[in-house]
């Protein structure tokens, strides 16, 4: 097992993965910023209160079932990219190391680009829940990186589950 090449081939797939989910939650969030609203801080979602567009829980069933495309798709394709170009053999191992840098990546990209460059510091009017402007969650560091140590239980348990998913895939095929 090569692990220099299962880590370079899950950093460029992870940067694939991350840059596509980030597309698809600006899309989210230009169409409707309350799709996002369970992402934002507890002071936050206090002072805006309550969902006020009745299209949101629609919407939101629409773009999670998008990130669910955009992760399945990215992670299959990843696999099948690394077994055409290189003659390594699929084992729970390797997968799981694949499939764990490739989320661990995107944790990484949402904490440092997503969270602190975009909604931390830059700020950018379409993020903003509407009348929750200047509001001290939208200067919280600390709570994006609660959520980062949560990504990495997440990136451990997911890596487990699809790993084992795509060896029993890959074995029947």
């Amino acid at each position: 097992m090569d692990f220099g090449l299962l880590i370079q081939h899950g950093l460029i797939y992870g940067l694939v993965l991350s840059v596509l989910f980030t597309l698809v939650l600006f899309g989210a969030l230009l169409i409707n910023v309350e799709i996002m609203q369970n992402d934002y801080p507890p002071d936050v979602k206090a002072a805006y209160g309550a969902e006020r567009n009745p299209r949101t829980r629609f919407q939101r069933r629409i773009f999670s079932l998008l990130f669910l495309l955009v992760l399945f798709g990215v992670l299959c394709y990843s696999m099948l990219d690394l077994k055409r170009s290189v003659a390594l053999e699929f084992n729970f191992p390797s997968l799981f190391i694949l499939v764990l840098v490739e989320v661990f990546t995107f944790n990484l990209w949402d904490l440092l680009i997503i969270d602190w460059l975009i909604f931390n510091t830059l700020r950018p009017k379409f993020i903003l829940l509407p009348g929750t402007e200047g509001m001290a969650g939208y200067n919280d560091y600390h709570f994006h990186f609660k959520g980062f140590l949560s990504g990495i239980l997440f990136s451990l348990v997911s890596a487990l589950a699809l790993a084992g998913i795509a060896l029993i895939i890959s074995n029947a095929v």
